[in-house]
């Protein structure tokens, strides 16, 4: 493809210009894909296009900013000059049209940037309240999401005494917590019976609603908002639909988000997604368009136990996908996403109370065996399948290591041996990761260890005993029932299993053209790179399960 020189920053959206590597979005995970590209393939031509003016920035400390803790300059995800320092081309640009047939996408003013591989990671956008809903218009009413949102509430709270957050998930208690901080009077509105419904159950919930209404916050449950009254065109109060008037000078939206289609929609070729999930993708994060693949909010894979395309919208899991969307792009092998991202997680911080979930935790499951433990400021919940941990929910004072509990769940180590430390919530994970791999050293190092290796083989081979200090409880060891070497249970790292390679075809319906789809071919099978020139290693398209040809309780919906 012919390059076209840029500058490193570029705002003309007039501009004529080609690339090898696209990308619209300058999130965490579209940067790091570039960055990685970059490493992967030092003499491509990579293109980042972006609608906002800012670089890349640390989003989950956006409530820091809001409280004061943390100065803008402390938000950037990479050092100031990361791009131009790594030749990475950015441009502020909005794309109205992806002309998938010829390859290029069409900007706002008039401009065109030809791309030999595009990847959309685009993000999420607020989901809001009703834009008819009486009043929403007020000055004081806003909704928060990006770095002007909040930037513009700090410049409000100078003249304003009480603030109504509305939204029961993890953003409305967070900005709850940084309102309080600053001194103001704050009514959380939350529409259930309990708040943070997809991380908490109810008994947890009740932890987390106590410990916020302790803070001083005025919290009203089941509440919905109909309205906003104004004077002057300023907000006044909140009207809810049990015929309440709460007084507020400012009204937070902190209502959740949803994955930002309007881009995909766009796109001469369709592509597949859902509505409430994002861009369907096959595990190397190819969409059902040749050469275009989607990471990040945005993206929506096939999860190996649930069998459903589900998005992870979380800072930790958008920087995985931007490695693996840069090794397919660059024709890199690499493990399948659901392998490399793993199980989800959460935590966040309300004051002193700490709250991590992990995995599944709130699994109901017949074959799920749960154990909790409820303390006056603390609640732990397990979910058990086996000796197996495929969730954990933690909330207190002190918050576990998330990172290695994850570990616990991505490679199905056993957890018999450590469930009342986890429980108590005092799991020591250096101390029990050393003493894994101790046990692996073990195995591979003991003396005559090739003897014992041939007599493992027989049912009349002598046991050994586990290593010098260590008891037959610790680290869950284990006797071979027919001789043999000592094992854990679990030891051998094994993640979950992968779902096989997608081959099939998009159904009709979805707008495909079987015909030319036959031999494009999928970098979700590997064994099709055998023999193939370099420039055919970009990625084609994604090929959907057969399952999707069938009712599916989530409809599918494609643009036309």
């Amino acid at each position: 493809m012919r390059k076209t020189a840029l500058p490193a920053w570029f705002g003309d959206s007039r501009i004529q210009a080609s690339a090898d590597i696209v990308i619209v979005g300058n999130g965490i995970a579209g940067l790091t894909a570039a960055i990685e590209a970059r490493r992967f393939a030092p003499d491509a031509t990579i293109l980042v296009l972006t609608e906002q003016c800012y670089p890349t920035i640390h989003t989950p400390a956006l409530r820091q900013v809001l409280s004061g803790k943390v100065g803008r300059s402390q938000l950037l995800a990479y050092p100031e000059g990361t791009e131009q320092a790594r030749g990475i081309k950015v441009g502020v640009a909005r794309v109205e049209v992806i002309d998938a047939v010829e390859q290029r996408l069409l900007l706002a003013r008039g401009g065109v940037v030809h791309y030999g591989v595009l990847l959309l990671a685009t993000g999420s956008v607020a989901r809001g309240l009703p834009k008819d809903l009486p009043g929403a218009a007020l000055d004081g009413v806003l909704t928060l999401h990006r770095l002007p949102d909040y930037l513009d509430v700090r410049r409000r709270l100078r003249e304003v005494r009480d603030v109504a957050v509305i939204g029961g998930g993890v953003h409305g208690a967070e900005t709850v917590m940084s309102l309080l901080h600053l001194g103001k009077r704050v009514h959380w509105f939350i529409r259930g019976a309990y708040c943070l419904p997809r991380l908490l159950n109810r008994a947890a919930a009740e932890l987390v609603l106590r410990h916020v209404e302790q803070a001083g916050a005025l919290v009203h449950l089941e509440s919905e908002v109909i309205g906003f009254l104004g004077s002057v065109g300023e907000l006044a109060g909140v009207a809810t639909a049990d015929g309440r008037i709460i007084p507020a000078q400012l009204a937070l939206i902190c209502t959740g988000t949803r994955p930002a289609l309007d881009l995909a929609a766009r796109s001469t070729l369709p592509l597949v997604y859902e509505e409430e999930q994002g861009i369907l993708v096959d595990e190397r994060l190819c969409t059902s368009v040749p050469a275009i693949l989607a990471a990040g909010d945005v993206a929506a894979w096939r999860h190996p136990l649930s069998s459903s395309y589900r998005s992870q919208p979380s800072w930790h899991a958008a920087v995985l996908q931007g490695r693996v969307a840069a090794a397919t792009m660059t024709g890199q092998m690499m493990a399948p996403v659901s392998g490399v991202v793993g199980a989800p997680w959460q935590a966040t911080r309300l004051g002193s109370l700490s709250i991590l979930a992990v995995g599944d935790p709130l699994a109901e499951e017949a074959e799920v065996k749960v154990l909790t433990r409820h303390g006056k400021q603390s609640y732990h919940r397990l979910a058990l399948a086996g000796d197996r941990l495929i969730g954990y929910l933690a909330l207190g004072r002190a918050q576990p290591d998330a990172l290695a509990i994850k570990r616990l769940i991505d490679e199905a180590l056993p957890v018999a041996a450590i469930q009342d430390a986890l429980l108590r919530g005092d799991f020591d994970a250096r101390a029990y990761f050393a003493r894994l791999r101790s046990s692996k050293l073990y195995t591979l190092t003991a003396p005559g260890r090739l003897a014992e290796r041939t007599l493992a083989t027989s049912r009349c081979a002598p046991s050994l005993s586990p290593p010098l200090g260590t008891t037959a409880a610790v680290a869950g060891w284990q006797e071979p029932p027919q001789g043999g070497e000592p094992f854990l249970q679990g030891s051998v790292s094994r993640r979950r299993p992968q779902t096989e390679p997608l081959r099939r075809l998009i159904p009709a319906q979805h707008g495909t053209n079987a015909t030319n789809a036959a031999g494009s071919g999928s970098l979700a099978d590997p064994d099709s790179w055998a023999g193939r020139p370099e420039h055919e290693l970009w990625p084609r398209r994604l090929a959907l399960p057969a399952s999707l040809s069938q009712p599916n309780p989530h409809p599918l919906r494609c643009c036309q």
